[in-house]
């Protein structure tokens, strides 16, 4: 179980912004490849390792995350938390529940984007751009992860379950419209699932983690900055925040190569990692942005098969789309000069006003003057012809 059921009715709430705001958000806290201490910013990310970790700020040049949506269902957030609000909503159709601390420490691990500019000035997420969809639930998990995955969210992150819940169905549904979904390591057995244990800053497993069998990725887990009760800030440990994390890197990945499909991502944040512990793979994102673009080189943004499909399927070809708007824009600047010729020709009725005018002058003359008579015959009688 993981919270209250109020599907009953629908609230979603829009929390100061969006993706702009988060963006701008970023740019004041200077977030480049250069740490803001080197323009005499205080810098408070030496702070959290994790992002040190796994190399993020070495992405930041290239991409924040804008344009990415990562949903999280099954959990509750601190809504007016100065670390959330720029790229947050909040829809309650599902529920309320879900535990507020957690929720809100995993959310800003994703995409936290600070608010000051001294070292007390919140923390940062590893995607810091990105924009973030809460989902509070407790007993509709698999339908809050379609409803996410229905409305473009590309990276899903699960909560953490004891795994007797079979969501399998919701996550293969939200693979094939398009989202990666990543979970904290044994939750249970879904192939459909990046699973992700926690790292100390040494390097170690978290105690508690799972077997390395149901681990596919490790990722920094252990005493993490991120946002906490009271507007502040607090450390936490544990594999939902490894998982964050995780989710974090892959919000960047798809906003850096959007051609790429979920399970290509997914490829790349593996194969791309480097040695962790146990020999499981360990998250770093350089390497992973090297792996991507290695998938990405032979993949166009657009599919040209499918535009070739479509055609032969008896689709309107791209050309005729032009041929069409061209001939449409034609005809509006035709019909424009007629009606502009047509409205300035006489636009105040003046001409009509002085030929009805003339008429009516040339009527009253004619009522005045006589009828034209025969002409009147003088007197005297009609001589007869003589005869011979």
């Amino acid at each position: 179980m993981l919270g209250g059921n109020s599907r009953d009715r629908t609230h979603t709430r829009h929390v100061l912004g969006g993706t702009a705001a988060a963006c701008a958000a970023v740019t004041a806290l200077g977030l480049t490849a250069v740490p803001a201490a080197a323009d005499g910013v205080p810098d408070f990310r030496p702070d959290q390792w994790g992002l040190q970790s796994i190399g993020a700020e070495e992405l930041w040049a290239d991409t924040q995350g804008q344009g990415i949506t990562v949903a999280l269902p099954g959990i509750s957030v601190y809504e007016d938390h100065p670390d959330l609000v720029d790229n947050l909503t909040v829809d309650t159709q599902f529920g309320e529940g879900g535990d507020p601390e957690t929720g809100s420490g995993a959310a800003a691990l994703v995409a936290g984007h600070g608010h000051g500019m001294d070292a007390d000035g919140g923390v940062l997420g590893v995607s810091p751009a990105s924009n973030l969809l809460v989902l509070p639930t407790e007993d509709e998990l698999d339908d809050a992860i379609r409803f996410a995955a229905n409305e473009g969210a590309q990276v899903i992150l699960l909560p953490e379950t004891d795994g007797s819940t079979d969501l399998t169905d919701a996550t293969q549904e939200a693979v094939r419209n398009g989202a990666l979904v990543v979970g904290p390591a044994g939750g249970g057995e879904d192939a459909n699932v990046l699973t992700v244990a926690g790292t100390t800053e040494n390097g170690d497993l978290i105690p508690g983690s799972p077997a390395a069998g149901g681990v596919e990725l490790t990722a920094p887990g252990a005493d993490l900055e991120t946002a906490g009760p009271d507007m502040g800030q607090v450390q936490v440990t544990g594999t939902p925040y490894a998982a964050a994390v995780a989710a974090g890197a892959a919000a960047l990945l798809r906003a850096d190569y959007p051609q790429l499909r979920p399970d290509q991502v997914r490829e790349a944040l593996v194969q791309g990692a480097q040695q962790g512990p146990d020999g499981l793979p360990a998250l770093h994102l350089p390497t992973a942005q090297a792996q991507a673009a290695g998938i990405a080189q032979d993949i166009p943004l657009i599919d040209e098969d499918l535009v070739e499909e479509g055609e032969q399927s008896g689709g309107v070809p791209v050309w005729a789309w032009f041929v069409t708007v061209g001939a449409v824009l034609v005809l509006g600047v035709i019909l424009l000069v007629v009606w502009i010729r047509r409205s300035t020709a006489d636009p105040y009725g003046v001409e009509a006003e002085r030929r009805e005018e003339d008429a009516q002058i040339a009527a009253e003359r004619a009522a005045e003057d006589p009828p034209a008579g025969r002409r009147k015959q003088r007197g005297g009688r009609r001589r007869k012809t003589r005869g011979n």
